[in-house]
């Protein structure tokens, strides 16, 4: 999934400041994901730290969310001719959507880290869907990178 937010940023990098700061956003939150998912593998975490980890993961994930439905979606149906096809992709984002807000609101306000239970589970659920919502965000970011070289070329 690294790879993939590299070549997103090398491919759309650049062109708008908002879309480089949210596959920064992306990048960002992928690396927090893998350190929680390597946590078994390293040094475990003490409760406190573990807690913590994951509220900040939650905090970013669904930071990372809010920006592209607020923001940056918005911008690429605004933007776009072919809406039926960006609305298209619009749609299937939901449903991570809900995965990502049914993982916050599990995990976000853990006190104890018996709360815990199943979150490798959980998490490896959700970075599949991650993965696909990745796929679907690079298809509407090559919508709106094929719109602005439409407008550019000469008629």
């Amino acid at each position: 999934m690294l790879k993939r937010v590299a070549q997103a940023q090398q491919r759309w990098g650049g062109a708008n400041q908002s879309i480089d700061n949210w596959l920064t956003a992306r990048k960002n939150l992928l690396v927090e994901y893998c350190q929680l998912v390597g946590q078994k593998q390293s040094k475990p975490l003490d409760g406190a730290e573990q807690i913590e980890a994951v509220q900040h993961f939650c905090h970013h994930l669904v930071d990372y969310v809010s920006t592209g439905h607020f923001g940056i979606f918005d911008q690429i149906i605004d933007d776009c001719q072919d809406y039926q096809r960006v609305d298209g992709y619009i749609s299937q984002l939901t449903a991570s959507t809900d995965q990502v807000l049914d993982f916050y609101d599990r995990f976000n306000n853990v006190a104890e880290v018996s709360e815990l239970n199943h979150f490798i589970a959980v998490l490896s659920s959700l970075g599949e869907s991650l993965e696909q919502r990745f796929s679907i965000e690079d298809k509407l970011l090559g919508e709106l990178y094929q719109h602005t070289v439409d407008e550019q070329s000469p008629a």
